[in-house]
């Protein structure tokens, strides 16, 4: 079974921030890239004096390692780039001890492109191109983009052991509150079959369902004056809806709509109460999850991309400046865990995170993919274990269903370079801004780092103008 590589952040939606970045922990797994076919001239050596002969294209990553700012150990980390990555080089200047190879020789600091910096001990040079990055597209049609196994761990006394031995000795941990694993491969043990999670663990496979996660994605949009809307019935939201003929509940039914079917808002009564979805044919509107246009946050750069979540219709729509672009539903805080309303920008960008909190409700959740930290440690993320997106569910992050968390993480700034695990936005490289939003708070303020960018900017217009 395949393995992934992964920046495990011991971190949960609404109570423990992921740690400083400059502490982050790496786990030592391996990594294949998210590629598309090479249509691109392969960036290489781009200086007065290149650090490599004619002919080298590339340097190719050994093991893990983090890219940082600066060609300094103590500089910020930009990212983690998985072994066997290839990028192109920009520069090399000479380093001391801190690049040391294990002939005792120092060695000299790798500028990649498109950015960071590494020990040459960390790389070697290739006559290969740079590994050819992702093309990102709303109409990528892979409706399976979790190619791991999956499952939520049942049992009142489901354990975990550390080793073969401590299954046959029955010493393990028995597991406490909700845990959902991934499989890293299976193992037999005394006539008894067992999970080798990715953590390592051994888990009795009769103690785990397998998860199958939903299919289901959002919409591209091509006419902003055509925005989406989702069939939910607030009465049940696994029901079809009827549709009436005339903007009533006394009106004649005329047809049905199919929970989640995407219709467009053509028209609104005139009470509001009612939305019009073809030429005779009216829904309830409470009925619906609508997408609706709005206006960005202030400074918001033009053909900037940014997320907007409204949170009372559980609806995101990503734009680029004031173009809408994609919309789809989420899934928010539930009751006593709401998503805060704010205005942050994407702080990092994580191919994998395990999830976990030892609070009033316990949970370890494996390997979430296409995480996307933006306000402490609240994200935007992959939930694989439910399907139930259009109404509240989380802890208080904004869960995405896998096809959309994908497609997202690959569209949003900053950038995620070919081979990297893990990317952090700053003011040098700004992630996306990320608004949540609420009618009780139709224009939350700034957070974090956007709150420092928006500031400064704020600042340079008073002074220039006063």
């Amino acid at each position: 079974m395949r393995t992934l590589l992964a920046l495990f952040v011991l971190s949960s939606c609404g109570s423990n921030p992921p740690p400083p970045i400059h502490t982050i922990e790496i786990e030592m797994m391996t990594v294949t890239p998210i590629v598309a076919p090479h249509t691109h001239p392969a960036i290489t050596v781009a200086t007065k004096n290149p650090p490599y002969r004619l002919g080298i294209r590339s340097v190719e990553v050994l093991h893990t390692v983090a890219a940082r700012k600066e060609p300094r150990t103590d500089a910020a980390v930009l990212g983690i780039i998985s072994a066997g990555t290839r990028a192109g080089v920009r520069d090399a200047i000479a380093s001391g001890p801190e690049c040391r190879g294990s002939d005792g020789v120092d060695g000299r600091w790798i500028e990649l492109a498109p950015r960071g910096w590494v020990c040459e001990n960390a790389v070697e040079p290739s006559e290969a191109p740079p590994t050819a990055a992702a093309v990102p597209s709303f109409d990528d049609d892979d409706d399976r983009p979790i190619h791991g196994v999956y499952g939520v761990v049942r049992g009142a006394n489901a354990t975990a052991y550390a080793s073969r031995a401590d299954v046959l000795a029955d010493a393990g941990r028995v597991l406490i509150g909700s845990n959902t694993v991934r499989a890293s491969g299976t193992a037999v043990v005394d006539g008894r079959r067992f999970w080798r999670t990715s953590q390592g663990e051994l888990i009795d496979e009769a103690s785990i369902v397998q998860i199958s996660p939903s299919r289901f994605k959002g919409v591209a949009i091509e006419d902003p004056h055509a925005m989406p809307a989702w069939v939910r019935s607030h009465r049940d939201s696994t029901k079809s809806i009827v549709t009436y003929d005339a903007p009533s509940l006394h009106g004649r039914i005329v047809g049905a709509r199919a929970p989640r079917a995407t219709v467009t808002v053509m028209e609104l009564s005139s009470d509001g109460a009612f939305v019009r979805v073809a030429d005779a044919e009216w829904v309830d509107r409470r009925d619906l999850r609508v997408a609706t246009v709005a206006t960005p946050p202030p400074e918001t750069g033009p053909g900037e991309k940014w997320f907007d979540i409204d949170r009372d219709e559980q609806v995101l729509v990503a734009y680029e400046g004031e173009r809408p672009v994609y919309a789809t539903l989420v899934s928010t805080g539930k009751y006593l865990h709401e998503t805060p309303t704010s205005v942050a920008r994407v702080a990092s960008k994580l191919e994998h995170a395990v999830m976990s909190s030892d609070k009033e409700s316990v949970y370890s959740v494996a390997d979430v993919p296409w995480t996307m930290y933006y306000d402490r440690d609240f994200a935007l993320h992959t939930s694989y274990w439910h399907d139930g997106f259009g109404s509240p569910r989380s802890h208080g992050c904004v869960n995405l269903a896998p096809r959309d968390a994908r497609v997202l993480y690959q569209w949003s700034s900053p950038d995620v370079p070919p081979g990297w695990t893990a990317v952090y936005g700053d003011e040098d490289h700004p992630g996306s801004l990320v608004r949540v939003r609420s009618r009780k708070d139709p224009e939350p303020g700034f957070r974090g780092y956007a709150r420092a960018m928006h500031d400064k900017v704020v600042a340079v217009r008073e002074s220039r103008d006063g």
